[in-house]
């Protein structure tokens, strides 16, 4: 498995790390890949204004994480991923489209031999701000966002996304309209995006009645409750004091927000975390279970198989 870890917020040094690890030269912000790693690209795109794309068009011959480290500047990331089976060229079940933060930690695996069509798309939160604008319903996406993207929202790429993801990669053969075709694109991407974010919020009759500030509070507070897994989480009367709000609030806002009790919540996000690093091979389940606290692998077991409805050795770790 080749595994890549990285917190830029910049493309061209994303591309110019992964050249290193893979001793490949990078050309006009291009990397094509050598023969003994996969076929095709990876591209980063510079538009007129300063937006980064970064493309990805290619397959590699060995599984491929991607562990995107939390940053404190904060931008959003949009990608819109495509992930062709090689023997029948269909779509993954995981081809999706996806929005985080850079202030949230992120995984993404790409499988040996599984063709991808990605783009990215960093926002910054004052070009995101611009985009949206500043009527009510911006207002209520952005809440929805600030509410969402600790969790990553994303939706399976339909048809419609794929044919917008397929021209805009096919349009770049075309050196005439490149740039052009690229931003139209991108924008048409990330305008659908929210088009279905804004039908999701109307599904649900989206209506929180906690403020923005104490929104934001709760999040300084979730990433409190999960930075560290090996040791006992923070009570609720720390927690209370760090949102400035009362035991009873903060239990009753942060339920609202994130849909189940803090430490609920704190248990879920341990298992996830449990989940990530057993996908990557390289640890057995005891190491996962001595990384996350738990000096009993039997409690382990049974905390994850609880979250999972399976056994944590079914999550493809390394064998002891």
């Amino acid at each position: 498995m080749i595994e890549i870890a990285y917190n830029h917020t910049n493309f061209e040094d994303l591309l110019k790390q992964i050249g290193r690890l893979l001793k490949v030269k990078i050309t006009d912000n291009i990397l094509r890949l050598p023969a003994e790693t996969g076929k095709g690209l990876l591209r980063v795109i510079t538009l007129h204004d300063g937006l980064q794309v970064l493309v990805s068009n290619c397959s590699f011959n060995e599984n491929v994480l991607l562990k995107r480290e939390k940053t404190e500047a904060e931008s959003y990331i949009f990608r819109f991923d495509e992930m062709i089976q090689p023997e029948s060229g269909i779509s993954s079940s995981k081809s999706a489209a996806l929005l985080s933060n850079t202030r949230n930690d992120w995984l993404f695996l790409t499988p040996g031999g599984v063709h991808l069509h990605s783009i990215s798309v960093i926002f910054s939160k004052d070009r995101l701000n611009k985009f949206l604008g500043t009527d009510d319903s911006a207002e209520d996406i952005k809440k929805y966002l600030l509410l969402k993207t600790g969790g990553f929202p994303y939706e399976p790429l339909d048809v419609e996304y794929k044919r917008m993801l397929n021209e805009l990669i096919t349009g770049m053969e075309d050196s005439r309209f490149e740039l052009f075709i690229v931003y139209n694109r991108v924008m048409l991407l990330i305008e659908r995006f929210f088009t279905r974010v804004i039908a999701k919020m109307n599904d649900a009759h989206f209506n929180v009645k906690v403020s923005a500030e104490d929104i934001a509070r709760l999040k300084t507070v979730e990433a409190e409750l999960v930075k560290d897994f090996t040791a006992e989480p923070a009570g609720i009367n720390k927690l209370a004091r760090l949102a400035m709000m009362s035991p009873t609030k903060l239990k009753q806002a942060f339920k609202e927000i994130y849909g189940m009790p803090v430490y609920q919540y704190y248990q879920k996000q341990r298992m996830n975390r449990a989940r990530a690093m057993l996908t990557t091979k390289k640890y057995s389940v005891k190491q996962v279970g001595l990384e996350l606290g738990y000096a009993n692998m039997s409690n382990f077991a049974k905390a994850y198989s609880k979250v999972f409805h399976h056994l944590p050795g079914e999550a493809g770790g390394k064998k002891n």
